[in-house]
C-alpha cells in the first residue's frame, strides 16, 4: 500500500487535514481504531481505549466512531480568544490563526464573525459561539469516506514505524478485522491526529527513544456548576445562557470569561447540575456490557425522578432551577502526564497508558478566587453571603485533554515546532489539542480544525 500522506485519526484534526490534502490532489490513507461503523449516536461512547488507569474524577471519553469525538462535542463552534492564545507561546502570531480561521469558515460556509466576536459588557468580556448542527460529526459532514483520493480504514492502528535518518519510510499497520498486518509506504508525511490522549499514547509506543516530553503537561478543563438561581433572577443572566435555555433560533451563545493571574474561567448560565454525574462516571469507566446496561437504567430513572421533583420544587419557589457552569483553564505541569503501563496492552498490541492528573493547590486557590470574584460576597455577578470553595469531587473533567505534545521553541521546551513537526523527525507531524501551548477555557474543537487547516496549507 502506498500513499503521499498517512493520517492517523478521523476526528476534527484528521478529517479537515485529509479533506484539504486530497482536494489538492494528494493520495491520503486515513486510519482509525474505531470499530462502530453504524449511524453515529452521541451516547455510544466508551472509556478511552488508550487508558488503563486514571484518577476517579477524570473521565476520558472515546466515541468509537469515525469522526472521533466530534460525534460527542455538541457542535459548539468558537475560536480561542486572543487573550487565551497570547498567554502562551505558539511560535506564530494570533493574526495568522485568525486568518486561517476565516479561511476555513468560508470553506465551510460559516459566518466567522459569529464564532470569533468578543463583547465587553459592564467591564466583563464575552466570547461568542454558535451551535452549528451540520458539524455534529466532521467525518460525516465532509463525506470523507466518499472523497476522491482518500482511502479510509477502520478498526486498525499503526504498530511500528520504519525510520531511516529521522524520516518515516513506512508504517506497519494492524488491521484488526482481517487480523492482518500490512506495510504502508509513505511518500511524503505521516500525521498523527488521534487526540489529546491518543497522540501521545501512540507516539510513546512507536518512538520510545525520542519521547522525553511526549505525554507530559496534560491540561484539561474542569467543569463545575455552582449557585442556585431562582426564576425571578432568570433575566439577569439570560445574556450568557446556554443555547437550549434561551432557545435562540440562531443558536448563538455568549461565554463570559474572566482572567486572574495566568488562569481563565468561562461561565455559562445553565440548568442545575446533573445529579447522575457520579453514576455517569462509573458508567463511562465500566468495562463490561452487563454493568453498562444496569447503570444506563439507573441513570435514566434517577435523572427522570430528579427532574420531576426539581420542577415541582421550582414551581413552588422552594428550589432554584438554574445554576452557573464554570469551566477552567489549566497551566502546564509535568506532574500531570501520561505514563506507559508496561503490564497492559490494547487490542492492537500497543501498551496502554496511566493518566496522572490533578489540580495543584495554587491552581485550586486561584480557581476559588475567580469564583468568588464573580459570585462571592462582592461578586461581579451575584453577591452571595458565603464564600465558595472548589470541590474536586464535584467536577466533570476528561473531555478536553490538551498540551501533551505541545508547541515549543526546541526539543527541550516542546514536542513540535510551530509547523507542528515533531522535533528530531523530518516528516512526522502532529495535529489536535495535544499541540496546544495553552488550553485556555474555550472548547478546543474549532481551534483544532483551524490548526489542521493551517498545517494542510503548509504541507
Amino acid at each position: 500500500m502506498d500513499c503521499d500522506y498517512l493520517v492517523i485519526g478521523t476526528g476534527p484534526a484528521g478529517s479537515i487535514l485529509s479533506w484539504n490534502l486530497a482536494e489538492n490532489g494528494s493520495k491520503v490513507i486515513l486510519l482509525d481504531r474505531a470499530n462502530n461503523l453504524e449511524k453515529t449516536n452521541r451516547n455510544s461512547f466508551i472509556f478511552s481505549p488508550y487508558v488503563e488507569n486514571c484518577p476517579e474524577y477524570y473521565t476520558p471519553l472515546f466515541s468509537n466512531q469515525l469522526g472521533g469525538n466530534s460525534a460527542l462535542w455538541n457542535n459548539k463552534v468558537y475560536l480561542i480568544s486572543e487573550d487565551e492564545f497570547n498567554s502562551g507561546d505558539w511560535g506564530f502570531d494570533y493574526n495568522e490563526l485568525y486568518e486561517n480561521s476565516q479561511s476555513l469558515a468560508k470553506k465551510l460556509n460559516i459566518n466567522h464573525d459569529e464564532i470569533s466576536k468578543i463583547t465587553i459588557k459592564n467591564e466583563i468580556k464575552y466570547s461568542q459561539s454558535k451551535r452549528v448542527k451540520k458539524l455534529g460529526n466532521i467525518f460525516d459532514f465532509l463525506d470523507i469516506k466518499n472523497k476522491k483520493n482518500i482511502e479510509v480504514h477502520s478498526n486498525c492502528s499503526p504498530i511500528n514505524l520504519k525510520i531511516e535518518n529521522k524520516k518515516i519510510i513506512s508504517a506497519k499497520v494492524f488491521f484488526k478485522s482481517q487480523n492482518e498486518k500490512k506495510d504502508i509506504n509513505i511518500k511524503k508525511d505521516i500525521i498523527f491526529c488521534a487526540g489529546g490522549l491518543g497522540n501521545p499514547a501512540i507516539l510513546k509506543n512507536l518512538i520510545q527513544n525520542d519521547d522525553s516530553l511526549i505525554g507530559k503537561n496534560l491540561c484539561d478543563h474542569s467543569h463545575i456548576n455552582l449557585t442556585e438561581i431562582k426564576k425571578e433572577n432568570f433575566k439577569f443572566y439570560f445574556f450568557f445562557a446556554k443555547y437550549f435555555i434561551h432557545d435562540n433560533k440562531d443558536n448563538l451563545e455568549q461565554n463570559l470569561y474572566y482572567k486572574k493571574n495566568k488562569d481563565f474561567v468561562g461561565v455559562n448560565f445553565d440548568f442545575l447540575p446533573d445529579p447522575a454525574r457520579i453514576l455517569k462516571r462509573i458508567f463511562i469507566k465500566s468495562r463490561t456490557s452487563i454493568s453498562k446496561y444496569i447503570l444506563r437504567i439507573l441513570i435514566k430513572y434517577y435523572s427522570f425522578s430528579y427532574r420531576v421533583i426539581s420542577k415541582i420544587l421550582s414551581m413552588l419557589n422552594i428550589k432554584g432551577k438554574y445554576s452557573l457552569e464554570f469551566f477552567f483553564s489549566q497551566q502546564k505541569n509535568p506532574n500531570n502526564n501520561l505514563e506507559i503501563n508496561n503490564n497492559e496492552i490494547d487490542n492492537f498490541g500497543l501498551k496502554k497508558v496511566n493518566i496522572n492528573w490533578n489540580i495543584d493547590k495554587i491552581e485550586q486557590l486561584n480557581y476559588e478566587k475567580m469564583i468568588n470574584d464573580l459570585v462571592g460576597r462582592n461578586g461581579k455577578l451575584i453577591g452571595s453571603k458565603n464564600e465558595y470553595f472548589f470541590d474536586k469531587k464535584k467536577i466533570f473533567v476528561g473531555l478536553h485533554p490538551s498540551c501533551t505534545t505541545y508547541i515549543g521553541k526546541d526539543i527541550l521546551n516542546g514536542c513540535v515546532d510551530s509547523n507542528l513537526k515533531l522535533f528530531n523527525f523530518e516528516n512526522l507531524y502532529v495535529s489536535g489539542s495535544s499541540v496546544f501551548n495553552v488550553n485556555g477555557f474555550t472548547n478546543p474543537t474549532w481551534t483544532i480544525m483551524v490548526l489542521s487547516h493551517r498545517l494542510s496549507n503548509y504541507l
